[in-house]
């Protein structure tokens, strides 16, 4: 099996650029590249099919790690579709979005000093959860028609989201381990 690691990573597991991806494909393709280019089957080989093994397997590891993730995925779809990406200086001016993020911080701080903290972060999650489905349909649509910069700005936000989401399962873990 050759592949060619100057193919994007939907080129790579033979699936469309679309951000609805089919986990299951996504997951075969996977496995399929693993096998054929794990580490261990170039034992027997010279160190250079050793490191050029390693290297593949390293590329599948990361194309899989971002097409899994839908803001990873948004974001390498629009740098397949051009646009440069700079994460470091971008960030939303969107005055209603920022808003809400404020007001979500606030309920996260007043969290750490109720009486039932799970039932307030869970309450938080699902409204985190179902603007991330927004954000995503958005996105899509966006993408689809060619409004890249758009697409774009509904990136960050869907990166805001997913960072907020990641501190509340930090933070539910802490209380979880302060009950053992």
């Amino acid at each position: 099996m050759h592949i060619d690691i100057k193919q994007n990573y939907f080129e790579l597991f033979e699936l469309p650029v679309d951000f609805r991806l089919d986990q299951k494909s996504l997951h075969s393709a996977q496995q399929r590249l693993q096998s054929a280019f794990h580490p261990d089957r170039f034992v027997s080989g010279t160190e250079q099919e050793k490191r050029i093994a390693v290297q593949k397997a390293a590329w599948v590891n990361e194309a899989y790690e971002t097409l899994k993730n839908p803001v990873k995925r948004a974001r390498y779809m629009l740098h397949v579709g051009g646009l440069e990406l700079n994460d470091e200086h971008e960030t939303t001016s969107d005055p209603a979005f920022l808003m809400e993020q404020i007001e979500i911080r606030e309920e996260l701080d007043q969290c750490r000093n109720c009486q039932d903290p799970m039932r307030i972060c869970d309450h938080i999650t699902g409204k985190l959860d179902q603007r991330s489905q927004e954000y995503a349909t958005k996105f899509m649509d966006l993408y689809q028609q060619g409004y890249l910069e758009q697409a774009r700005q509904v990136s960050r936000k869907m990166q805001f989201v997913e960072r907020t989401l990641e501190q509340i399962d930090e933070y539910q873990f802490d209380l979880e381990e302060d009950l053992i």
